[in-house]
């Protein structure tokens, strides 16, 4: 016999793992059929559907009438166990029953974005009114010198300034092309990008790229993935002087001249062609890829790094033997991350309010390349292999009270993601080129409701500042101000036009996602003028008719535009950030 571990996933549900032993003669259709019939409660007699499949190792579909043991080359042991990943098709899950005894449907697709709040930046809401990201007991605690021995040691606005600052060079740069031609399934050409940058740069992307596609290419693990980080790509719009982009401060991923190529992280800049010249001449030692086209947004951005990081070629070059240029993994990451911090438990926590649960269960660790530490963590994670995307907690002053060091599922992945190509491409989910904003949560909506699967860390958290300059600015300011967001906030209408039916619903569902929020908030701003007494009209002066001019939170209507700050960018108000170092390690001091 052959003992097999069963995990499957259906769009919008989820099953435990099935331990199995079944005859090395059996067809792997028979494995099947009764895994539904365990599952799901199908009859034995029951055909496999025609979508469901088998998965290998490497993602690729088995064969269902070929045996169990004639598979064992392809599917990877874990636990003594041979692990089979299965996919169901939705149409073949059974009615759920509700507690009624009526049948009912599965849960919604836009469930999971019902949960999570859009940025307060992006919208018409008052995250104050909302009480996203605050704590009610913030204030207390300063007064009762809880943060007295960490409060305002260590500022992060060394940390920007260490990563705003880029690295000293003695001699003159000699900089390469490489001209890139993004392939689709069929091998044909979609579009052109260019990648510039030092010699030695070009030359370590090549050797990476090389070093991946053997290891696709030969079906083996990337044995470097627990000691590298996968190739970082950073997009950046209108910052060239303002964002984070030295990863080779010393709490990111250090200096790497005497790394030997190909053992180097690649770390790329993602540009539009009318800025080339200002990044260049702010950071002269990087390497850039310069987008096709310009002023398309973060969403083009993403999809075109997405597009040739799967399947690519070298044209117009030496170097370019006709070969593909693969990658299995890639992070895309903001230009505004400032730190990574490690979320240890502490020795003593005291449970207290609802439910007797902790308020505080962790304490914030930072010595060392934070940065690398904090990737490696996830790529190392025994569930990346079958994580679409994968990221990290946003650290808003709550991350010392999550409980659960990592999560499946989840939907609130951005700023920082682990992407497996591969999966993507099996799940047939990209970004979408046209979207203005929410292009990572409309991706990761897109990868749950087609079955695939995320991960997030929470052992490590992120801190990121927001610029007034560039980035979305150009979104957030084109914006009509209706107090409600509409269709053309997102997607232009003549692209949403072009957009096939299953695009067009997932951004009517991203939309829609929006507008409950701002629903919601715009009912409880009406609610205290309601209750609120009338107070009687005072004379009219020139001292109050300056006055009237500002409007108050309270006194909004819903037609009136609310400028905020991210809901997320307040730790003054939420918890005042606290870091310790370990006893084993000197104390943290950041370059100045």
């Amino acid at each position: 016999g052959i003992l097999l571990n069963i995990t499957a996933s259906a769009p919008g549900r989820s099953f435990p793992t099935w331990k199995v032993t079944f005859s090395t003669a059996q067809p792997l259709g028979d494995v099947l059929r009764g895994w539904a019939n365990t599952r799901l409660g199908v009859d034995l007699t029951e055909q496999v559907p025609e979508k469901a499949q088998a998965l290998a190792s490497d993602g690729s579909a088995l064969p269902l009438t070929e045996s169990v043991g004639s598979l064992r080359e392809k599917l990877r042991m874990r636990q003594g166990a041979y692990t089979l990943d299965v996919l169901w098709p939705a149409e073949a899950l059974p009615a759920v029953k509700s507690a009624r005894g009526r049948t009912a449907p599965g849960p919604p697709a836009r469930s999971k974005l019902r949960k999570l709040h859009p940025s307060a930046r992006y919208c018409y809401v008052d995250r104050r009114v909302m009480g996203w990201g605050s704590s009610s007991t913030h204030k207390a605690k300063i007064a009762a010198g809880t943060y007295a021995d960490t409060r305002g040691h260590y500022p992060e606005a060394e940390l920007a300034l260490a990563m705003r600052t880029p690295p000293a060079f003695d001699e003159d740069v000699e900089l390469e092309d490489r001209q890139l031609a993004a392939l689709d399934d069929a091998n044909a050409v979609l579009f052109h990008a260019r990648l510039r940058g030092p010699k030695h740069e070009v030359l370590n992307w090549e050797a990476t790229c090389k070093r991946c596609e053997r290891n696709i290419r030969e079906r083996k693990p990337d044995k470097k993935a627990s000691q590298l980080p996968y190739p970082v790509f950073i997009p950046s719009c209108g910052r060239a002087e303002k964002a984070h982009l030295n990863w080779r401060a010393s709490h990111v991923f250090g200096p790497q001249e005497t790394t030997p190529l190909g053992l180097r992280p690649v770390v790329c800049l993602v540009i539009e062609p009318e800025e080339e010249e200002d990044y260049r001449a702010a950071w002269p030692l990087s390497l850039m890829l310069i987008l096709p086209e310009g002023h398309r947004g973060p969403g083009y951005a993403r999809w075109v790094v997405q597009r040739l990081c799967t399947s690519s070629c070298i044209v117009g070059h030496e170097a370019s033997d006709g070969s593909q240029r693969r990658l299995q993994r890639i992070w895309i990451v903001d230009d505004t991350l400032t730190m990574f911090y490690r979320l240890a438990l502490m020795e003593k926590f005291v449970s207290c309010g609802r439910l007797r649960r902790p308020k505080r269960m962790k304490h914030r660790v930072a010595n060392g390349l934070m940065f690398q530490e904090a990737l490696l963590a996830v790529q190392r994670h025994h569930f990346i292999g079958r994580a679409a995307v994968a990221g990290f907690l946003r650290d808003d002053g709550t991350a010392v009270c999550k409980r659960n060091d990592w999560k499946l599922d989840e939907l609130a992945l951005y700023k920082v993601v682990l992407l497996d190509l591969r999966e993507l491409w099996r799940l047939n989910v990209e970004y979408t080129p046209q979207l203005q904003m929410y292009e990572d949560i409309c991706l990761n909506h897109d990868v749950l409701s087609k079955g695939g699967r995320t991960l997030k860390c929470q052992c490590y958290g992120f801190r990121a500042v927001h610029a007034k300059k560039g980035g979305c600015l150009q979104q957030r300011n084109g914006r009509e101000r209706s107090g409600q967001t509409r269709l053309k906030d997102l997607v232009k209408k003549s692209e949403f036009a072009k957009m096939n039916k299953d695009r067009q619903k997932v951004v009517k569902e991203l939309l829609q996602w929006v507008r409950d929020k701002e629903l919601l908030f715009r009912k409880r701003t009406e609610e205290p003028k309601k209750n609120a007494p009338t107070p009687p009209s005072p004379e009219r002066t020139a001292d109050n008719e300056a006055d009237e001019q500002e409007v108050a939170v309270g006194d909004m209507t819903p037609g009136t535009p609310v400028e905020v700050d991210d809901s997320e960018a307040s730790a003054s108000e939420a918890e005042d950030l606290e870091m310790f170092a370990d006893e084993s390690s000197p104390p943290v001091l950041w370059p100045r």
